[in-house]
């Protein structure tokens, strides 16, 4: 019982919290949701959508693990050791020193105060039971519920399926996929016991099993980008086979969603029409266009399904670069992606540990002039549909969606791509996915994961190396190098779950 409270306690906390728009319309003391309406507004409480998978200050160790990113000798030994950096599991991940997190304290992924999956998923197990619990309902309190269950089981499954790729190993379709990772709770009765840790087969089981549940009930539209639509639903499970490998139904529900966005201009931004709106501080302006006045907010016409997103990686003064690795992959003459954000400026600096100083170095810029998602961006979603055509040898089909792309974001007049062997086609789809999507966050790290299954490809890579002072630092992808463990915190009250405790020194 003690372990359930532990697991659920913060349930009646954020319920109450997020209720606060209660008190103004209820009676003293009414705090707890009740009426279908009531549960639909816990769908829009903040901490559903800006605390995935992200550490206080709101970065990630997850892009630190990957190959996006590179760290200096006075970012990592001043910047994180010797300033006592409250996010040290970010250099401890780049170097990739076991135990990354410290773990005798809450894991911020997991769960910590409001932060976390498990928070995140109490919200949408009361949606989902407390509104099948409502056993009178009129016409119209059954189509919203309805709707708000849909739209909190894709949620909930969006939650857990990258919870269990974060916290277990890359899934094998047709494999051992036995590994234990996280437990999928899904309702909100305290007296039920804890469930047992399922494995990343049962996981994808349920996953999918609850995304066509959910998928006759999801909106046409969505009143805001947080809450999914059909063409969510669409997405998710085209995300959904690019892990399980069944590629042909990624470039089948990557279609429809696609199809809904009606034609590209409503849902792509075009670079060319891009200009700074304060050209003497390019580092901080902001973009201005006549388009729309959304680029930096979440309801960017780019923006599907939002879930926040890593905001300062590769930002010299946040203790990061972006690779060189990234950088050589961008055509700088003519990728306006790059033109606005890779920007030249003053690196780290510091007088602390023997001084510092990295000069000019190229930042990306991208997150403080765009908002960025780690749910689905449009563009996203144009290139599963790309990759799901590639990967089943549709290549024309697959180079079209990339031209579609790229004519938003290179230079009027850049010469289209062509069409030539598969792995070709693949290899400039999965670039164009790099460049594209936020170099931080956990989408990258995920890519990486699944790539170990393409041994041999240009795009696979077994290890990753990064490089410090001279000093080479390699983990191994298919490996616990790129797992995260569960915290000591939660594995003291769950015993029965058979995981020893991590006792290696922090």
């Amino acid at each position: 019982m003690t372990n359930r409270k532990y697991l659920l306690f913060f349930a009646v906390i954020l319920l109450m919290g997020s209720c606060k728009r209660f008190l103004d319309v209820k009676p003293k003391g009414k705090l707890i949701p009740s009426s279908v309406t009531d549960y639909d507004h816990l769908l829009d409480n903040s901490g559903t959508v800006e605390l995935n998978f992200l550490d206080g200050n709101k970065g990630s160790m997850l892009a630190h693990l990957g190959d996006n990113l590179e760290m200096t000798e006075g970012q990592g030994k001043v910047g994180y050791l010797l300033s006592g950096h409250p996010n040290l599991e970010r250099y401890y991940a780049y170097i990739f020193r076991q135990p990354y997190k410290n773990p005798n304290t809450d894991d911020q992924f997991w769960s910590s105060g409001s932060q976390g999956i498990y928070p995140q998923i109490s919200y949408f197990n009361n949606v989902i039971e407390g509104i099948r619990s409502i056993d009178q309902k009129t016409p119209e309190e059954a189509t919203i519920g309805r709707i708000s269950v849909a739209q909190a089981l894709v949620a909930r499954a969006w939650c857990y399926f990258n919870a269990s790729m974060i916290y277990g190993p890359v899934y094998k379709p047709g494999g051992d996929n036995s590994a234990k990772t996280i437990p999928y709770l899904v309702d909100v009765d305290v007296n039920k016991p804890i469930p047992n840790l399922s494995t990343t087969e049962e996981v994808a089981a349920r996953v999918l099993h609850e995304l066509h549940e959910a998928l006759p009930d999801l909106p046409v539209r969505s009143g805001w980008p947080s809450r999914a639509n059909k063409a969510t639903g669409h997405a998710m499970l085209a995300y959904y086979h690019l892990f399980t490998r069944q590629f042909d139904s990624v470039a089948y529900y990557a279609n429809r969603a696609w199809t809904a966005a009606g034609n590209p201009e409503a849902v792509l931004y075009d670079y060319n029409k891009f200009k700074l709106a304060d050209p003497s501080r390019p580092l901080t302006s902001l973009l201005a266009s006549q388009q729309d006045a959304f680029t930096n907010a979440v309801n960017s016409r780019e923006i599907l399904f939002y879930r926040a997103t890593e905001r300062d990686a590769g930002m010299g003064a946040s203790l990061s670069y972006p690779s060189a690795e990234l950088i050589a992959l961008h055509d700088q003459a003519r990728d306006l992606r790059f033109s606005f954000f890779y920007l030249n400026s003053a690196g780290y600096k510091t007088t602390m540990g023997g001084g510092y100083d990295d000069g000019m170095r190229i930042s990306n810029y991208r997150f403080r002039k765009m908002k960025l998602t780690d749910g689905f961006s449009w563009p996203e979603i144009l290139l599963m549909r790309a990759e799901g055509y590639a990967r089943t040898n549709r290549l024309d089909l697959a180079i079209a969606d990339l031209n579609t792309l790229r004519q938003y974001r290179f230079k009027t007049g850049t010469p289209p791509l062509t069409v030539g062997t598969q792995d070709e086609v693949i290899r400039l789809v999965l670039e164009e996915r790099r460049r594209e999507l936020p170099i931080g966050g956990f989408k990258r790290f995920l890519d990486l994961k699944r790539f170990t299954l393409d041994k041999g490809k240009p795009w696979s890579k077994s290890r990753i190396t990064h490089t410090i002072a001279g000093q080479t630092y390699s983990g191994t992808v298919d490996s616990k190098d790129f797992i995260v463990p569960i915290s000591n915190v939660v594995l003291r009250f769950n015993p029965n779950w058979g995981i020893p405790l991590e006792t290696r020194p922090y």
